[in-house]
């Protein structure tokens, strides 16, 4: 028997490391500590903030605020695609998106029930 998860049966949350900050614009930044010792970003803080930022564009904005840890991924690509009927492959873009998100350790996937 196969332990395979469907991505679309899962539960994306934000990974608890990840704070956000809303730009004027409206779209997100996603902001997390660049050193994981606190030690490092004394010293390092010198030469480099000691935070990362990554800014998202209005799709993954309208994804990040969907992610709720009610909804499934498939409910949050099925809310952001009606947003864009005109967007082509939509779902497919996103369900990537959501899964590079998860890959990058920004999001967590649990499993629904």
């Amino acid at each position: 028997m196969s332990n395979k998860v469907n991505l679309l049966d899962t539960i994306p949350t934000h990974a608890s490391h990840v704070w956000t900050e809303q730009a004027p614009d409206n779209c997100l930044t996603l902001v997390y500590h660049r050193f994981p010792k606190k030690w490092w970003s004394r010293f390092f803080s010198r030469w480099y903030s000691p935070y990362i930022h990554v800014p998202l564009e209005q799709f993954g904005s309208e994804v990040w605020q969907l992610m709720d840890g009610k909804r499934t991924t498939e409910e949050v690509i099925r809310e952001v695609a009606l947003l864009h009927p005109d967007e082509q492959n939509f779902p497919q873009r996103l369900a990537m998106y959501i899964s590079k998100l998860h890959q990058d350790g920004f999001i967590e996937l649990r499993s629904k029930g």
